[in-house]
């Protein structure tokens, strides 16, 4: 009978990836532990750059950590809630840790049904040494899309009521209320981000009802499809192109979370 030895494995800050484990945190002989280090691209509306920090402590608190020995799941847990007995494990190869901000079901739920951006990362098989610390780091990126809706000021200045509503089970509705402004460094600043989890090819397909009304009888309805893609946030832009819609067209134009414009789209006024 093969015996398995138990061994204390405490999971440490960010900062122990980088720092020396002094000899009171140095595991015993026999004993191994790792330590642990989340990163994230970033937590705001956009991302700039893609370079990863190190999130802290008190970032990384509300997190759900998943520890896994193969196919099997030793424990699931808040990081700021990993207890003693949690960190205690036996010898062995095959681990590997996950983190995520949120479920899948958060990530469309939070914020009224508007949703929110969901981080996620799995770590690098690792092994429990004998009188060792093994460095872990998991790497978090976007999961899910998201999607906000800018009105230029040719469009809000001929139209007195608009709006993009999303014709899925959500029904979300983006008006003058809510559109999306950002600064100069493009952080979202004002207005909704509505996210969404994608399939299992990265993607996620959004009907939108575009209607507008300037005061005579009836109003204008565009209908569009939108395919968000994992990690980006889309920008829809609503504009006029003429001086007025007897002019022809409303343009929508598409920029992704990587500021890579997209096509734009010359649709007819109904």
């Amino acid at each position: 009978m093969r015996l398995k030895i138990r061994h204390i494995i405490p999971l440490l800050t960010a900062l122990l990836l980088t720092a020396c484990v002094n000899d009171a945190e140095r595991p015993a002989d026999g004993d191994g532990c790792f330590a642990l280090g989340l990163t994230s691209e970033g937590l705001t509306a956009e991302v700039v750059t893609r370079a990863a920090r190190e999130l802290s402590a008190s970032e990384a608190a509300d997190y759900t950590i998943t520890l896994t020995e193969g196919d099997e799941t030793v424990w699931e847990k808040r990081y700021a809630d990993i207890t003693l007995a949690d960190r205690t494990q036996p010898l062995g190869s095959g681990y590997r840790v996950a983190a995520e901000n949120c479920s899948t079901d958060e990530a469309e739920s939070a914020n009224s049904g508007w949703g929110q951006r969901r981080n996620a990362g799995v770590s690098d098989p690792f092994v429990i040494v004998s009188g060792a610390t093994t460095p872990v780091q998991v790497s978090c990126s976007m999961a899910n899309a998201g999607l906000c809706v800018m009105f230029d000021q040719s469009f809000t200045d001929y139209f007195s009521e608009y709006a993009v509503t999303t014709d899925d089970l959500r029904g979300l509705k983006f008006n003058a209320d809510n559109a999306a402004e950002f600064d100069a460094n493009r952080q979202l600043i004002h207005g909704n981000m509505a996210y969404y989890n994608v399939e299992d090819d990265g993607t996620h397909t959004v009907p939108v009802i575009i209607s507008a009304s300037a005061g005579w009888d009836g109003t204008v309805h565009l209908t569009r499809s939108l395919t968000l893609q994992r990690g980006k946030v889309v920008r829809l832009r609503v504009r006029l192109t003429g001086s007025e819609p007897t002019d022809g067209n409303i343009g929508l134009s598409v920029t992704t979370e990587d500021f890579i414009e997209g096509e734009s789209e010359e649709v007819m006024l109904e």
